[in-house]
């Protein structure tokens, strides 16, 4: 029976990557449940090419994605498939790209994917309109979910919620400064800089190695400087080892939790990691050693990680890769203390170890900076702009920076009271969205349904991307938010067909 109502009718705003993953899930779904025929999915999004979202938009072949290939399929059930698709093309730069390719091919083939399930779903009889328009405002009702989008209102049954990266939340008083650039993959980016300017770059994760890549490139001449308050550069990925997990497993959180019925501090999951580490290894590990700051130049650390990644002697990288699928229920097994704790104590170093950066690219940055193209300065303390001097101030390392241009390379921003979206705005002021402790927004672990100010789950709106790391930790993964797009969009159809939603 066709829904009565609004209920056949839904809307993906935003279309990145989560984006098409949920548009790709509902298709097929609408069609495997016998829905399809009279059923209506919109899709908003201001960008000409569907899929790219701000990951996957950047043109500059420097820009590689930071995982292999063969695990970038959007097909669970095919691993290989993406892979497949690069054999088959005529760029050379596909065919020839080794296990790291750039992103902009990701981009087109998740175009394809998109258009594959648009004909599919029109041949079915679903109806699939494209709006170029931000959507600014979502307000639900006993008659469904009503949509703003420029000057036009909608009602749908069902809404899914796709903003992807939203822009860093820090340092968002110099963003009036001609300057400073408070995203390199928004407006001009990198390329306002001339080439012999001096640049600080805010920040040393796979978004400053992006940044260095590009000027590079580009053909920068001037003194580069990258600040971090803790960490250095990300570690380099080697060969790829498969590994089974054998003590981040689902049996051993069920043990240890007693079925899920009490939720487990910090000592207890690092533990788990300790011996999974440990046991994969086949050494004890000197954790004291490995968690200091090194003593040595980010130079020489850098050398010494590109030779152990060229020796295969990055193992480790391999058994914390193997985690990806469990960590989010790690994650819900943890007590809010154990996950603030690791949060602001331990999340550097986790991500320097477990987001490595390609080869090929700590190659390139080793290059430079053995050429002395770029320098790195930790303990990061303050950020200032002086007038005078036409120049940021920096402090850093116990000394004072000076720099002309500015980059932000911190990141997805997480605090939604300093976001520019009208959209997130709008929900945070009526209360029908809450920011989560840990930042970004309050959802449902396993519907996505979004968590309201009184604590109650919207009937009808989900949430799906990077915003949700407060409850899934792991969404700056194309595979996290695919699988968390195939989740949202079951719990929408099931809630369809229960009594209670009728």
């Amino acid at each position: 029976m066709r829904p009565t109502g609004a209920d056949h009718r839904y809307a993906v705003a935003g279309m990145g990557a989560t984006g098409v993953g949920v548009f790709v899930a509902l298709v097929r779904s609408l069609v495997a449940g016998g829905r399809a025929a009279g059923a209506e999915i919109h899709i908003f999004e201001t960008k000409e090419r569907l899929g790219a979202g701000v990951a996957y938009s950047t043109p500059h072949d420097c820009h590689l994605l930071n995982m292999r290939a063969a695990t970038m399929s959007v097909h669970a059930d095919d691993p290989d498939h993406f892979v497949r698709w690069l054999a088959g093309r005529e760029d050379a730069s596909a065919s020839e790209a080794g296990e790291y390719v750039p992103r902009r091919l990701f981009a087109e083939y998740l175009q394809e994917f998109f258009e594959e399930a648009l004909a599919e779903a029109r041949q079915r009889g679903i109806k699939v309109v494209t709006h170029k328009s931000v959507v600014s405002d979502c307000r639900e009702d006993e008659r469904g979910v009503h949509l703003i989008a420029g000057l036009d209102h909608f009602v749908f049954g069902r809404v899914f919620l796709c903003l992807g990266d939203l822009p860093s939340t820090e340092y968002l008083e110099f963003t009036k400064l001609p300057t400073y650039v408070h995203s390199m993959w928004q407006g001009a980016g990198l390329e306002a800089i001339g080439p012999d300017a001096t640049v600080g770059i805010l920040g040393t994760s796979l978004t400053a190695v992006d940044a260095l890549l590009q000027l590079r490139t580009t053909g920068h001449r001037g003194a580069i400087t990258c600040f971090s308050r803790r960490r250095s550069l990300p570690k380099v990925q080697g060969p790829r080892v498969r590994h089974t997990l054998r003590h981040v497993t689902e049996a051993n959180l069920r043990r240890l939790t007693g079925d899920f019925t009490r939720q487990l501090e910090f000592t207890e999951v690092a533990e788990l990691f300790r011996r999974e580490l440990e046991d994969g290894l086949g050494i004890a590990i000197d954790w004291t050693r490995v968690l200091a700051r090194p003593e040595e130049t980010f130079t020489h650390t850098l050398a010494k990680d590109v030779e152990l990644a060229e020796k295969g002697q990055t193992l480790w990288y391999s058994i914390l890769d193997a985690t990806s699928e469990i960590v989010p229920l790690v994650w819900r097994s943890m007590s809010p203390e154990a996950r603030a704790s690791f949060m602001t104590e331990h999340l550097s170093i986790w991500s320097m170890f477990r987001h490595c950066m390609p080869l090929d690219n700590a190659r390139r940055l080793l290059d430079m900076a053995t050429d002395g193209a770029f320098v790195v300065a930790s303990d990061l303390t303050s950020v200032s702009y002086d007038e005078d001097a036409r120049a940021f101030r920096i402090e850093a390392g116990g000394a004072a920076h000076h720099v002309e241009w500015l980059v932000n390379a911190t990141g997805t921003g997480f605090a939604l009271e300093c976001s520019d979206s009208s959209l997130i705005q709008n929900l945070l002021m009526r209360g029908d969205i809450t920011p989560h402790p840990l930042g970004g927004i309050d959802v449902d672990f396993d519907t996505l349904r979004v968590v309201r100010r009184d604590g109650s789950l919207s009937a009808r709106a989900h949430y799906i991307g990077p915003l949700t790391r407060g409850v899934h930790f792991y969404t700056n993964s194309f595979e996290t938010n695919l699988a968390n797009a195939h989740s949202a969009v079951a719990a929408a159809l099931t809630r369809l067909d229960s009594p209670a939603a009728a």
